[in-house]
C-alpha cells in the first residue's frame, strides 16, 4: 500500500493534469451540441465495432444450434413453396391461412421487404432492454422499423448510424404492439411490464369476449411497423375481474430472447404514403 501511494505521489501532477482534461472536455461536450453529437456518432460507431468483434468469437460457440434453425426454415419454406405452387392451380386450398406463417405482408393493401441482420449485443433481465444489429442507414434501415424472427417479433428500431441499429426490444418497457386475438380479430395491444422475459400482457380486450388459455395472439398490421399476422405469444393465464373493464391477460411470448442470433428488418413499401394520407385527414 505505502507502494501505492509513493507511485501516486511520484505522479500526483501528471494525474491532476489528466484529470483536468478530462473535466475540460466533459464540459465542452454537455455544453456544445455539435461536439456532443459528434461524440455519440463516434462513439455509436466504436461500440457497434466492439460489438460486433465480441459477435464474431461468439458466433463460433453456437454454430450448431444456428444451423439446424437455418435448416428447418429452409425446410418450411420448401413446403410453403410447394403448397403455393400447387394453390395456384387448386382451390382447394386455403392459401391465406396456409402460407401466412412465413409469406408475411401478402395482401392487397400492404407490402413488406424483409433485410436480414445479426445480432451483435442483446440485453433481457433489464426493465429496458435493447439489441443491436450488424446492420444500419446503408442497408436501409430507418428508424421505427420492426424486428421479427420466424418465431414472431423482437422488437422495433430505435436509432440508425451507417453500419449498425440499436432497438428497443419487445422486452422494453416502453413497447407496445399492436396486437389482436387470432381467433376474433379483437385488437390489443401487447406491453411487457414483468421481470420474466418469456411473459407479457395482452391489454384492453373487452370482457365480453371469450379467452381461452391457448388463445393465440397476433399482430393486427395497423401501424405497417409489422405485417399482420406475426407471432407474439399464447395465452397461460386469463383473468375476468368484475371491477375492471378489460380482461387481465398474460401471454407466453413466442420469441426465446437468451438465444437471439439473425432476425428480419421489416420495412413497409407503403408506410410513407399511409402515414401521409392519415396525417393529412387529421388536419
Amino acid at each position: 500500500m505505502s507502494q501505492l501511494f509513493a507511485i501516486i505521489f511520484k505522479y500526483r501532477v501528471f494525474l491532476v493534469f489528466i484529470l483536468l482534461e478530462l473535466v475540460a472536455a466533459a464540459l465542452i461536450v454537455n455544453n456544445n451540441t455539435y461536439q456532443r453529437s459528434v461524440i455519440l456518432s463516434s462513439s455509436n460507431t466504436v461500440v457497434g465495432g466492439i460489438y460486433n468483434t465480441t459477435s464474431n468469437i461468439e458466433q463460433y460457440f453456437y454454430l450448431t444450434e444456428v444451423n439446424e434453425d437455418l435448416l428447418n426454415e429452409n425446410a418450411l419454406l420448401r413446403k410453403q413453396i410447394e403448397l403455393y405452387q400447387v394453390a395456384g392451380v387448386s382451390d382447394s386450398i386455403d392459401t391465406k391461412n396456409t402460407l401466412s406463417p412465413l409469406f408475411y405482408g401478402m395482401s392487397d393493401t400492404i407490402a413488406y421487404d424483409f433485410i436480414p441482420a445479426r445480432v451483435i449485443n442483446n440485453s433481457v433481465y433489464r426493465s429496458a432492454n435493447y439489441i443491436t444489429l450488424n446492420k444500419g442507414r446503408k442497408d436501409g434501415i430507418v428508424e421505427g422499423m420492426g424486428i421479427m424472427t420466424k418465431d414472431g417479433v423482437v422488437g422495433q428500431v430505435k436509432s440508425v448510424s451507417n453500419h449498425f441499429a440499436t432497438c428497443y426490444s419487445l422486452l422494453h418497457r416502453d413497447m407496445a404492439v399492436s396486437s389482436e386475438l387470432k381467433k376474433n380479430g379483437a385488437l390489443c395491444t401487447v406491453t411487457w411490464n414483468t421481470e420474466d422475459p418469456t411473459r407479457a400482457s395482452a391489454n384492453y380486450l373487452p370482457l365480453h369476449l371469450d379467452i381461452n388459455v391457448g388463445d393465440t395472439i397476433t399482430t393486427s398490421g395497423f401501424n405497417t411497423v409489422y405485417p399482420e399476422g406475426v407471432m407474439l405469444g399464447v395465452v397461460t393465464e386469463a383473468e375476468k375481474t368484475p371491477s375492471e373493464r378489460f380482461w387481465l391477460v398474460t401471454i407466453d411470448v413466442s420469441v426465446d430472447f437468451s438465444k437471439l442470433h439473425h432476425v428480419y428488418v421489416s420495412k413497409s413499401l407503403f408506410r410513407t404514403e399511409k402515414d401521409s394520407l392519415e396525417s393529412m385527414d387529421e388536419q
